[in-house]
């Protein structure tokens, strides 16, 4: 039996996130390289304590007990299992109850592609069902290429030489944050990466650089403020414990990145992990549009207020969360030289040197989008695909299928690249099958939804008995199934 506790206050929602009827748990997972062993993988589990049940002991304390077990699978079939229960400490008073169970579980795999399955259940509540999670998992390290691990959230890290702890690590003991949301009670983010084999690269010894730095989700625009770097010495594994304050950082969606560079500033390689901000500021710069001149630019020609709001609104996929927040709670009441300022505003940070042209090529791409995707009532670039789109561009290749039977009407987008993602499909489905809204079912894109019972929803137009949700179904049990072949093999 496991018996961890640490007193972390874990809010709101991450992508994978557990809410039976009492218990709530948020779970994450990291992957890594030891030369001497090869790669590993840490999975990382917080458990609410006000969602568990106690039960009282015979020293007339109490103790919650939370049954756990991880399965992971491969295309060859189960290759690790392990079951535990994971205690709470002891405790005399059960309405306050203010602590997470935090729980690290680390797997020894070799590099792939594997399936892990996580059950979670609270042994103390008769009632309760098991939660089961499934997310995919890939590790692909190798001991001649330089590589960065995953960059690892964290709550603290402390100096330590107890290399017996379970949440030990290279000297220190990490406490991850098992979340990717920082509510605006949470002052600083703090992260821990390990780099590998730039010996390999740049011999025994030699200088490099590591720099690492927030940058905006949607646009990638490095935030200055939010930058950093550190010179080292070639090493068969280095480690970067680094930390950015976060209180003037505004409300929005983000991505720390970490990259290192040789001594002539050319880049080896590159890592990056995606998380949220939610804050009551704003930057100055974002907001503050007053004082901005648009005298003789192209903006000073578009002055009818619906045209304004028109390409405003088309501009939602590729915006910042500021942006976004500007379209929520001001468009409404804005004039039109504040929004003729905000729509240059927004050009000129995207292409300072001709904003113009930014504006006609996207406005070029919403007509694409409105053509092809709009519906009586939403237009192309309010739709799903209509925002995958604008977002990421046009797909590689799309996969049509609109009369499979037993499945709705589906789509299945594949794009070679999405930044530094390779391989990107997305699925859309038609639920309700009369008109052109094609909703996003599933992807395996970076922020985007992902849900591994997709094909059990979009095979659901004639088995609307069935509960999708349950395990066992075999999603390969449809009549003239080829969704999954489709997803898999795009073409």
């Amino acid at each position: 039996m496991k018996n961890l506790v640490f007193t972390l206050l874990v809010a709101l929602a991450i992508p994978f996130v557990a809410e039976s009827k009492s218990l709530k748990a948020r779970s994450s997972y990291k992957t890594f390289y030891a030369p001497e062993t090869g790669s590993y993988m840490e999975a990382y589990l917080s458990v609410s304590g006000s969602s568990v049940i106690f039960k009282a002991s015979d020293n007339g304390k109490f103790t919650g007990a939370i049954e756990v077990s991880y399965s992971f699978s491969n295309s060859s079939g189960v290759v690790y299992t392990d079951k535990y229960n994971l205690l709470s400490p002891e405790i005399t008073d059960t309405t306050q109850v203010a602590f997470n169970f935090l729980d690290q579980k680390r797997v020894q795999l070799a590099n792939g592609k594997y399936e892990m399955e996580l059950t979670i259940k609270d042994n103390n509540d008769p009632e309760a069902q098991p939660y089961t999670l499934k997310q995919p998992v890939v590790l692909e390290y190798y001991n001649n290429i330089a590589a960065i691990s995953d960059i690892e959230l964290v709550d603290t890290f402390t100096a330590s030489e107890d290399d017996s702890h379970p949440l030990y690590k290279n000297g220190f003991i990490v406490i991850p944050f098992a979340n990717n949301y920082y509510p605006p009670s949470m002052a600083t983010l703090r992260f821990y990466a390990e780099i590998y084999n730039t010996t390999k690269i740049l011999g025994d010894n030699q200088p490099y650089l590591i720099s690492y730095f927030i940058r905006t989700y949607e646009s990638k625009r490095v935030l200055s403020e939010f930058s950093a770097f550190k010179k080292q010495n070639s090493q068969p594994v280095s480690i970067l414990m680094g930390e950015f304050p976060i209180t003037a950082l505004p409300s929005g969606n983000y991505e720390l990145v970490v990259e290192i560079k040789n001594r002539d500033n050319e880049f080896i390689a590159g890592k990056e992990v995606f998380f949220q901000r939610s804050n009551t500021i704003f930057a100055a710069e974002d907001v503050e549009l007053n004082n901005r001149s648009i005298d003789g630019t192209f903006v000073a020609n578009i002055t009818d207020k619906d045209s304004l709001i028109g390409y405003i609104r088309s501009t939602r996929p590729i915006s910042n969360q500021l942006e976004v927040t500007f379209l929520n709670n001001q468009l409404k009441l804005a004039d039109e030289v504040l929004m003729q300022r905000y729509l240059y505003d927004f050009w000129s940070k995207r292409n300072p040197l001709d904003p113009e042209k930014a504006f006609t090529d996207y406005r070029n791409e919403v007509a694409k989008v409105n053509n092809e995707f709009s519906t009586h009532i939403t237009p192309g670039y309010d739709s799903e695909r209509g925002r995958v789109y604008l977002q990421y561009g046009a797909p590689n290749t799309i996969s049509k299928n609109y009369n499979e039977p037993s499945a709705y009407p589906y789509e299945v987008w594949h794009y070679y690249k999405i930044g530094s993602q390779s391989n990107r499909k997305f699925v859309f489905y038609n639920p309700d099958l009369v008109s052109n809204e094609f909703e996003l079912l599933h992807s395996d894109a970076q922020g985007e939804m992902y849900d591994y019972q997709w094909q059990n929803k979009l095979h659901s137009r004639d088995t609307q008995t069935r509960d999708i949700d349950s395990e066992g179904l075999n999603q390969d049990d449809y009549f003239g199934n080829h969704s999954k072949d489709m997803f898999e093999n795009p073409r």
